[in-house]
Protein backbone atom coordinates (compact mmCIF):
# COMPACT_ATOMS: atom_id res chain seq x y z
CA UNK A 1 0.00 0.00 0.00
CA UNK A 2 1.41 3.18 -1.00
CA UNK A 3 2.29 4.97 2.72
CA UNK A 4 3.13 8.54 0.99
CA UNK A 5 -0.67 9.54 1.58
CA UNK A 6 -2.97 9.32 4.39
CA UNK A 7 -5.52 6.14 4.12
CA UNK A 8 -8.83 5.45 6.30
CA UNK A 9 -7.37 4.75 8.86
CA UNK A 10 -4.15 6.50 10.94
CA UNK A 11 -2.70 2.84 11.73
CA UNK A 12 0.32 3.74 13.96
CA UNK A 13 -1.79 6.21 15.70
CA UNK A 14 -4.37 3.30 16.22
CA UNK A 15 -1.31 1.35 17.42
CA UNK A 16 -0.08 4.08 19.67
CA UNK A 17 -3.66 4.42 21.32
CA UNK A 18 -4.41 0.77 22.12
CA UNK A 19 -0.87 0.23 23.57
CA UNK A 20 -1.54 3.21 25.69
CA UNK A 21 -4.87 2.40 26.95
CA UNK A 22 -4.67 -1.18 27.34
CA UNK A 23 -2.00 -1.76 30.10
CA UNK A 24 -0.18 -4.22 31.70
CA UNK A 25 -3.05 -5.88 34.56
CA UNK A 26 -2.59 -9.03 36.80
CA UNK A 27 -0.02 -11.31 36.08
CA UNK A 28 -1.86 -14.86 35.16
CA UNK A 29 0.00 -17.64 37.68
CA UNK A 30 0.06 -20.30 34.98
CA UNK A 31 2.71 -21.30 32.10
CA UNK A 32 1.81 -21.44 28.07
CA UNK A 33 2.48 -25.27 28.60
CA UNK A 34 -0.45 -25.86 30.79
CA UNK A 35 -3.01 -23.89 28.28
CA UNK A 36 -1.20 -25.95 26.14
CA UNK A 37 -2.16 -29.03 27.37
CA UNK A 38 -5.59 -27.97 28.33
CA UNK A 39 -6.35 -27.06 24.67
CA UNK A 40 -5.07 -30.33 23.18
CA UNK A 41 -7.43 -32.43 25.66
CA UNK A 42 -9.98 -30.00 24.36
CA UNK A 43 -9.18 -30.73 20.99
CA UNK A 44 -9.61 -34.34 21.50
CA UNK A 45 -13.14 -33.89 23.58
CA UNK A 46 -14.27 -31.52 20.67
CA UNK A 47 -13.54 -34.40 17.72
CA UNK A 48 -15.07 -36.52 19.83
CA UNK A 49 -18.05 -34.89 19.93
CA UNK A 50 -18.67 -33.30 16.48
CA UNK A 51 -16.76 -36.02 14.34
CA UNK A 52 -15.02 -33.54 12.52
CA UNK A 53 -11.54 -34.34 11.17
CA UNK A 54 -9.11 -31.48 10.90
CA UNK A 55 -7.66 -31.66 7.89
CA UNK A 56 -4.63 -29.53 9.07
CA UNK A 57 -2.79 -28.66 12.20
CA UNK A 58 -4.34 -27.38 14.86
CA UNK A 59 -2.54 -23.97 16.62
CA UNK A 60 -0.96 -24.68 20.15
CA UNK A 61 -1.94 -21.98 22.83
CA UNK A 62 0.52 -19.12 23.11
CA UNK A 63 0.12 -17.06 25.91
CA UNK A 64 0.59 -13.39 25.14
CA UNK A 65 0.00 -10.06 27.15
CA UNK A 66 -2.38 -7.56 26.11
CA UNK A 67 -0.18 -5.43 23.69
CA UNK A 68 0.75 -8.29 22.10
CA UNK A 69 -3.10 -9.38 21.46
CA UNK A 70 -3.79 -5.37 20.33
CA UNK A 71 -0.98 -5.61 17.79
CA UNK A 72 -2.00 -8.61 16.26
CA UNK A 73 -5.58 -7.40 15.75
CA UNK A 74 -4.07 -3.70 14.71
CA UNK A 75 -2.17 -6.00 11.71
CA UNK A 76 -5.25 -8.08 11.22
CA UNK A 77 -7.62 -4.76 10.74
CA UNK A 78 -4.76 -3.14 8.50
CA UNK A 79 -5.12 -6.61 6.22
CA UNK A 80 -9.07 -6.45 5.88
CA UNK A 81 -8.94 -2.59 4.89
CA UNK A 82 -5.66 -2.48 2.87
CA UNK A 83 -7.50 -3.70 -0.27
CA UNK A 84 -10.13 -0.86 -0.43
CA UNK A 85 -7.45 1.84 0.90
CA UNK A 86 -5.12 0.86 -1.77
CA UNK A 87 -8.13 1.21 -4.68
CA UNK A 88 -9.75 4.41 -3.23
CA UNK A 89 -6.13 6.29 -3.35
CA UNK A 90 -5.76 4.51 -7.05
CA UNK A 91 -8.94 6.62 -7.99
CA UNK A 92 -8.08 9.89 -5.87
CA UNK A 93 -5.05 10.12 -7.48
CA UNK A 94 -6.22 9.49 -11.39
CA UNK A 95 -8.84 11.72 -10.26
CA UNK A 96 -5.95 14.66 -9.64
CA UNK A 97 -7.21 15.41 -6.55
CA UNK A 98 -4.92 13.44 -4.37
CA UNK A 99 -2.75 15.64 -2.36
CA UNK A 100 -4.63 19.34 -3.07
CA UNK A 101 -6.07 21.50 -1.08
CA UNK A 102 -8.70 20.50 0.95
CA UNK A 103 -9.08 16.76 0.12
CA UNK A 104 -5.78 16.17 1.43
CA UNK A 105 -6.86 17.71 4.64
CA UNK A 106 -10.11 15.94 5.20
CA UNK A 107 -8.85 12.43 4.40
CA UNK A 108 -5.69 13.44 7.05
CA UNK A 109 -8.62 14.25 9.69
CA UNK A 110 -10.41 11.35 9.04
CA UNK A 111 -7.15 8.88 9.13
CA UNK A 112 -6.36 10.40 12.50
CA UNK A 113 -9.90 10.70 13.56
CA UNK A 114 -10.88 6.47 12.83
CA UNK A 115 -7.31 5.62 13.79
CA UNK A 116 -8.20 7.16 17.28
CA UNK A 117 -11.43 5.01 17.20
CA UNK A 118 -9.85 1.97 16.61
CA UNK A 119 -7.51 2.66 18.92
CA UNK A 120 -9.51 3.41 21.57
CA UNK A 121 -11.52 -0.16 20.50
CA UNK A 122 -8.80 -2.32 20.37
CA UNK A 123 -7.19 -0.99 23.39
CA UNK A 124 -10.64 -1.60 25.48
CA UNK A 125 -11.13 -5.37 24.14
CA UNK A 126 -7.19 -5.95 24.85
CA UNK A 127 -8.22 -5.55 28.50
CA UNK A 128 -11.46 -7.63 28.11
CA UNK A 129 -10.83 -10.39 25.45
CA UNK A 130 -9.58 -14.11 27.57
CA UNK A 131 -8.78 -15.85 24.48
CA UNK A 132 -8.81 -15.63 20.42
CA UNK A 133 -8.77 -17.98 17.71
CA UNK A 134 -6.73 -16.14 15.21
CA UNK A 135 -7.19 -16.68 11.39
CA UNK A 136 -6.37 -14.95 8.14
CA UNK A 137 -9.81 -14.14 6.51
CA UNK A 138 -8.87 -12.23 3.37
CA UNK A 139 -5.58 -12.54 1.49
CA UNK A 140 -2.57 -14.96 1.57
CA UNK A 141 -3.40 -18.25 3.72
CA UNK A 142 -1.11 -17.59 7.16
CA UNK A 143 -0.80 -19.91 10.35
CA UNK A 144 -3.26 -19.57 12.50
CA UNK A 145 -2.87 -18.41 16.12
CA UNK A 146 -4.64 -19.63 19.42
CA UNK A 147 -3.99 -16.71 21.79
CA UNK A 148 -4.62 -16.42 25.59
CA UNK A 149 -4.38 -13.12 27.19
CA UNK A 150 -2.84 -13.45 30.77
CA UNK A 151 -3.44 -10.57 32.08
CA UNK A 152 -7.21 -11.24 31.05
CA UNK A 153 -7.63 -14.79 32.21
CA UNK A 154 -6.27 -13.80 35.87
CA UNK A 155 -8.79 -10.35 36.03
CA UNK A 156 -11.84 -12.83 34.76
CA UNK A 157 -11.46 -15.60 37.14
CA UNK A 158 -11.06 -13.18 40.17
CA UNK A 159 -14.40 -11.37 38.94
CA UNK A 160 -16.14 -14.31 38.67
CA UNK A 161 -14.13 -16.19 41.85
CA UNK A 162 -14.90 -19.72 40.28
CA UNK A 163 -12.34 -22.33 40.63
CA UNK A 164 -8.99 -22.38 38.39
CA UNK A 165 -9.21 -25.67 36.67
CA UNK A 166 -12.72 -25.53 35.56
CA UNK A 167 -12.06 -22.03 34.26
CA UNK A 168 -8.94 -22.77 32.52
CA UNK A 169 -10.72 -26.07 30.97
CA UNK A 170 -13.31 -23.94 29.39
CA UNK A 171 -11.60 -21.37 28.29
CA UNK A 172 -9.23 -23.64 26.53
CA UNK A 173 -12.94 -25.04 25.19
CA UNK A 174 -13.98 -21.61 24.16
CA UNK A 175 -11.44 -21.21 21.47
CA UNK A 176 -9.84 -24.75 20.35
CA UNK A 177 -13.75 -25.42 19.39
CA UNK A 178 -13.00 -22.62 16.34
CA UNK A 179 -9.06 -23.96 16.21
CA UNK A 180 -10.68 -27.43 15.53
CA UNK A 181 -13.72 -26.55 13.33
CA UNK A 182 -11.78 -24.16 10.84
CA UNK A 183 -9.36 -26.95 10.29
CA UNK A 184 -12.00 -29.22 9.77
CA UNK A 185 -13.27 -27.20 7.07
CA UNK A 186 -10.55 -25.61 4.45
CA UNK A 187 -12.92 -23.66 2.62
CA UNK A 188 -14.52 -22.30 5.28
CA UNK A 189 -12.15 -19.71 5.88
CA UNK A 190 -12.02 -19.00 2.06
CA UNK A 191 -15.57 -18.39 1.76
CA UNK A 192 -15.95 -16.19 4.40
CA UNK A 193 -13.26 -14.40 3.24
CA UNK A 194 -14.99 -14.52 -0.28
CA UNK A 195 -17.98 -12.63 0.43
CA UNK A 196 -15.74 -10.15 2.51
CA UNK A 197 -13.11 -9.34 -0.19
CA UNK A 198 -15.98 -8.99 -2.92
CA UNK A 199 -17.63 -6.38 -0.02
CA UNK A 200 -14.29 -4.36 -0.31
CA UNK A 201 -13.24 -4.82 -4.15
CA UNK A 202 -17.30 -3.63 -5.23
CA UNK A 203 -17.28 -1.03 -2.58
CA UNK A 204 -13.57 0.38 -3.90
CA UNK A 205 -15.08 0.27 -7.33
CA UNK A 206 -18.96 1.46 -6.91
CA UNK A 207 -18.18 4.04 -4.14
CA UNK A 208 -17.09 7.48 -4.98
CA UNK A 209 -14.35 8.46 -2.80
CA UNK A 210 -15.66 12.07 -2.74
CA UNK A 211 -18.73 10.91 -1.44
CA UNK A 212 -17.26 7.80 1.06
CA UNK A 213 -14.96 10.66 2.81
CA UNK A 214 -17.55 12.92 2.71
CA UNK A 215 -20.24 10.63 4.51
CA UNK A 216 -17.06 9.94 7.13
CA UNK A 217 -16.44 13.13 7.74
CA UNK A 218 -19.82 13.74 8.75
CA UNK A 219 -20.75 10.61 10.78
CA UNK A 220 -20.15 10.82 14.72
CA UNK A 221 -16.70 8.67 15.11
CA UNK A 222 -18.40 7.21 18.04
CA UNK A 223 -20.99 5.83 15.49
CA UNK A 224 -18.60 5.17 12.77
CA UNK A 225 -16.46 2.57 15.01
CA UNK A 226 -19.79 0.85 15.75
CA UNK A 227 -21.09 0.51 12.68
CA UNK A 228 -17.72 -0.68 11.26
CA UNK A 229 -16.99 -3.36 14.03
CA UNK A 230 -20.93 -4.80 14.09
CA UNK A 231 -21.14 -4.92 10.31
CA UNK A 232 -23.28 -2.42 9.84
CA UNK A 233 -21.08 0.52 7.75
CA UNK A 234 -22.35 -1.30 4.42
CA UNK A 235 -25.56 -0.22 5.61
CA UNK A 236 -24.05 4.19 5.61
CA UNK A 237 -22.12 3.82 2.29
CA UNK A 238 -22.91 0.92 0.44
CA UNK A 239 -25.42 0.24 -2.73
CA UNK A 240 -28.24 -2.65 -1.79
CA UNK A 241 -26.32 -5.73 -3.80
CA UNK A 242 -23.07 -4.55 -0.61
CA UNK A 243 -25.96 -4.85 1.86
CA UNK A 244 -26.86 -8.47 0.94
CA UNK A 245 -23.70 -9.57 0.73
CA UNK A 246 -23.42 -8.33 4.32
CA UNK A 247 -26.74 -10.35 5.00
CA UNK A 248 -24.78 -13.29 3.80
CA UNK A 249 -22.07 -12.68 5.69
CA UNK A 250 -23.42 -11.89 8.56
CA UNK A 251 -25.57 -15.43 8.19
CA UNK A 252 -22.48 -17.32 7.81
CA UNK A 253 -21.27 -16.04 11.07
CA UNK A 254 -24.08 -16.28 13.18
CA UNK A 255 -23.70 -19.89 11.91
CA UNK A 256 -20.11 -20.16 12.70
CA UNK A 257 -20.52 -18.43 16.06
CA UNK A 258 -23.57 -20.58 17.03
CA UNK A 259 -21.97 -24.22 16.20
CA UNK A 260 -19.62 -23.32 18.30
CA UNK A 261 -21.76 -21.81 21.31
CA UNK A 262 -23.55 -25.84 21.25
CA UNK A 263 -20.51 -27.77 20.99
CA UNK A 264 -18.64 -25.48 24.00
CA UNK A 265 -21.75 -26.54 26.14
CA UNK A 266 -22.66 -29.69 24.56
CA UNK A 267 -18.99 -31.09 25.39
CA UNK A 268 -18.57 -28.96 28.50
CA UNK A 269 -21.52 -30.57 30.37
CA UNK A 270 -19.94 -33.91 29.38
CA UNK A 271 -16.52 -32.86 31.02
CA UNK A 272 -17.53 -31.41 34.37
CA UNK A 273 -20.90 -31.07 36.45
CA UNK A 274 -19.86 -27.79 36.91
CA UNK A 275 -19.81 -26.31 33.86
CA UNK A 276 -23.36 -25.22 33.91
CA UNK A 277 -22.78 -23.15 36.79
CA UNK A 278 -20.12 -21.37 35.50
CA UNK A 279 -21.65 -20.46 32.58
CA UNK A 280 -24.36 -19.12 34.94
CA UNK A 281 -22.11 -16.87 36.29
CA UNK A 282 -20.45 -15.91 33.13
CA UNK A 283 -24.07 -15.07 31.87
CA UNK A 284 -24.57 -13.18 35.02
CA UNK A 285 -21.31 -11.32 34.92
CA UNK A 286 -22.65 -10.01 31.96
CA UNK A 287 -25.53 -8.73 32.98
CA UNK A 288 -24.04 -7.06 36.09
CA UNK A 289 -21.35 -4.92 33.69
CA UNK A 290 -21.50 -1.17 35.27
CA UNK A 291 -22.83 1.35 33.22
CA UNK A 292 -20.20 2.62 31.20
CA UNK A 293 -18.96 -1.25 30.35
CA UNK A 294 -22.47 -1.09 28.98
CA UNK A 295 -22.15 1.93 26.79
CA UNK A 296 -18.67 0.62 25.48
CA UNK A 297 -20.17 -2.47 24.28
CA UNK A 298 -23.07 -0.86 22.35
CA UNK A 299 -20.83 1.57 20.84
CA UNK A 300 -18.24 -1.06 19.81
CA UNK A 301 -21.84 -3.43 18.61
CA UNK A 302 -20.81 -6.36 21.47
CA UNK A 303 -24.22 -6.30 21.96
CA UNK A 304 -25.13 -7.46 18.31
CA UNK A 305 -22.51 -9.73 18.52
CA UNK A 306 -24.03 -11.63 22.01
CA UNK A 307 -26.93 -11.80 19.66
CA UNK A 308 -25.47 -13.08 17.21
CA UNK A 309 -24.78 -15.76 19.29
CA UNK A 310 -27.83 -16.61 20.56
CA UNK A 311 -29.17 -16.83 17.31
CA UNK A 312 -26.91 -18.68 15.74
CA UNK A 313 -26.93 -21.19 19.16
CA UNK A 314 -30.65 -22.00 18.88
CA UNK A 315 -30.73 -23.02 15.39
CA UNK A 316 -27.76 -24.87 16.49
CA UNK A 317 -29.41 -26.34 19.58
CA UNK A 318 -32.73 -27.15 17.67
CA UNK A 319 -31.53 -29.06 14.47
CA UNK A 320 -29.19 -31.38 16.88
CA UNK A 321 -31.64 -32.27 19.07
CA UNK A 322 -33.81 -33.00 16.33
CA UNK A 323 -31.75 -34.92 14.10
CA UNK A 324 -28.13 -35.47 15.76
CA UNK A 325 -24.70 -33.63 15.79
CA UNK A 326 -24.71 -35.55 12.25
CA UNK A 327 -27.47 -33.57 10.70
CA UNK A 328 -26.02 -30.32 11.92
CA UNK A 329 -22.23 -31.04 10.28
CA UNK A 330 -24.04 -30.89 6.38
CA UNK A 331 -23.67 -27.35 7.18
CA UNK A 332 -20.30 -28.10 6.68
CA UNK A 333 -20.53 -30.24 3.57
CA UNK A 334 -20.37 -26.94 1.20
CA UNK A 335 -21.55 -22.99 0.94
CA UNK A 336 -24.88 -23.95 -0.38
CA UNK A 337 -25.49 -25.94 2.56
CA UNK A 338 -24.88 -22.90 5.30
CA UNK A 339 -28.19 -21.20 6.42
CA UNK A 340 -29.50 -18.74 4.60
CA UNK A 341 -30.51 -15.53 6.41
CA UNK A 342 -34.14 -16.27 6.56
CA UNK A 343 -33.26 -19.94 7.91
CA UNK A 344 -31.53 -19.19 10.80
CA UNK A 345 -35.28 -18.56 12.65
CA UNK A 346 -36.58 -21.59 11.08
CA UNK A 347 -34.00 -24.97 11.67
CA UNK A 348 -37.02 -27.04 9.89
CA UNK A 349 -36.62 -25.66 6.57
CA UNK A 350 -33.18 -25.16 6.25
CA UNK A 351 -33.42 -29.53 6.98
CA UNK A 352 -35.68 -29.84 4.43
CA UNK A 353 -33.58 -27.86 2.16
CA UNK A 354 -30.57 -29.91 2.87
CA UNK A 355 -32.16 -33.38 2.20
CA UNK A 356 -32.26 -34.86 5.52
CA UNK A 357 -35.90 -35.19 6.04
CA UNK A 358 -36.49 -36.40 2.92
CA UNK A 359 -33.54 -38.83 2.88
CA UNK A 360 -35.30 -40.42 6.00
CA UNK A 361 -38.41 -40.83 4.72
CA UNK A 362 -37.59 -42.60 1.45
CA UNK A 363 -35.36 -44.95 4.09
CA UNK A 364 -38.77 -45.11 6.39
CA UNK A 365 -40.56 -46.49 2.61
CA UNK A 366 -37.53 -48.99 2.00
CA UNK A 367 -36.44 -50.39 5.05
Amino acid sequence: MNESHPTIVDWNLAERVALALAGSGPRWSGSEEELRAESDRAARLVRDYTRLKPKGQVPSAELVDRGEWAKVNIESFRHLSSRVEEHLQERIESSGNGSRGGGGLQRTIVGAATGAEVGLALGYLSQRVIGQYDVALIGPARAPRLLFVGPNLTAARRRLNVDRDLFLSWIALHETTHAVHFASVPWLREHIGGIAEELFEKAAIEVKPADMIAKLVRLNPRELIRSATSLELATLLWPEPQRRLVERLTAAMTMVEGYAEHVMDAVGDRLDPGYAGLRLALDRDRERRGLLDSIVSKLLGLEMKLAQYRRGKAFADEVARAHGIRTLNRAWQEPDSLPRPEELDSPSDWVDRVGVARERRLFALFR
